[in-house]
């Protein structure tokens, strides 16, 4: 089978994970696998290892310059794809009109990772005249997709996944990030981007007691001002380290679906502190510490409490690891892409 990724870039994300994921899979299978995207570290990657890379340029929120990134796209998609896998809305209306010309255009499949909450309606639409089948990432985003407009047979769920990070020794990974071993760390890896708040973060970190430093890792339009207690690292390939020399994960986002770094801290046995929004609450409850969204003191006391804590994080840290083995298989989640490609392909 012949199965295109589309994708605005591929950085650090978690949408972008599961691209590089389902590559390596369908990959190994035998599959010809496309991804095409405005590059990145993942992408680079995936080339090394036979997967055809297409460069495309997905503007985000502009109608005309999505235009102007199928046409790039189209050429190279046409006629190359069984199945085309566009993630997110505006991959989505890019794949969309670069495949639409022809008499047997190629089933499209999108998978929505999560939107602010006033873009469901919108989105909503845009896919109902886009997309073939929907996967959102939780039950969650199933429902708001649904209420949005979506007809519900045109749209399934898939949980994400994540496979157990590398084991990394924890005084190596202080040592090499310059870390006091007995410093209490907080660990923040996302996108730079406003539905994941980092000023949000950086602001309840103040009423955190010293000498607790924060680590940010991330690529991504938003600049975060570092200095002695908050270190800003920038998009990283090293998460298994900056997870080894971590006390705590945390994330303050306003929307997610469920994202795949909180599942990664959970694998790796540390302890999440998140606010309360999408898949989160119905995927976390009672293995992670969940906050109201926009709550600074809560998230401050939070994660005050659970650095000072080491018995309250090992207990969360448990419940985790148990969570991620019980729920969000890999192996689950890779054989229901399959599924979803096959029903495609046949249509």
């Amino acid at each position: 089978m012949r199965i295109a990724h589309v994708i605005a870039e591929m950085g650090s994300g978690g949408a972008e994970a599961l691209v590089e994921d389902l590559a390596r899979h369908r990959l190994s299978r035998g599959d010809a696998v496309t991804v095409a995207s405005a590059g990145g570290r993942r992408a680079d990657a995936l080339a090394a290892e036979g997967v055809r890379l297409v460069p495309v340029a997905l503007h985000r929120r502009s109608v005309a310059k999505a235009v102007l990134g199928a046409a790039g796209a189209a050429r190279s998609l046409r006629g190359q794809a069984d199945v085309v896998h566009a993630h997110n809305v505006g991959a989505a209306l890019v794949a969309h009109l670069a495949t639409r010309w022809p008499r047997r255009r190629p089933p499209l499949v999108v998978t929505v990772h999560g939107l602010p909450a006033a873009d469901y309606p919108r989105a909503a639409g845009l896919l109902r005249r886009t997309a073939d089948l929907v996967v959102a990432v939780s039950e969650t985003e199933r429902e708001k997709l649904v209420a949005g407009g979506l007809p519900a047979d045109r749209v399934t769920v898939v949980d994400n996944a994540v496979a157990p990070p590398a084991p990394y020794d924890r005084s190596v990974a202080r040592r090499e990030l310059g870390l006091d071993p007995d410093v209490p760390v907080a660990l923040w890896v996302a996108r730079l981007a406003p539905p994941k708040r980092p000023d949000l973060l950086v602001e309840a970190w103040r009423s955190v007691p010293e000498p607790a430093v924060l680590l940010v890792a991330g690529g991504g339009p938003l600049v975060v001002a570092g200095d002695a207690r908050v270190r800003v690292l920038r998009e990283r390939s090293d998460v298994p380290r900056l997870l080894a020399a971590a006390d705590v994960y945390c994330l303050a986002s306003d929307s997610e679906g469920m994202p795949m770094a909180v599942l990664e801290a959970m694998s790796a046995g540390v302890p999440v502190v998140a606010t309360g929004v999408g898949g989160l609450v119905a995927g976390c409850t009672g293995a992670a510490r969940l906050v109201p969204p926009g709550d600074v003191e809560a998230l401050a006391a939070t994660l005050t409490e659970l650095l000072g804590s080491p018995e309250r994080r090992a207990e969360l840290a448990a419940a985790g690891r148990e969570r991620v083995a019980e729920r969000f298989s890999v192996a689950a989640m890779r054989g229901a892409y399959d599924a979803v490609y096959a029903s495609l392909s046949v249509r």
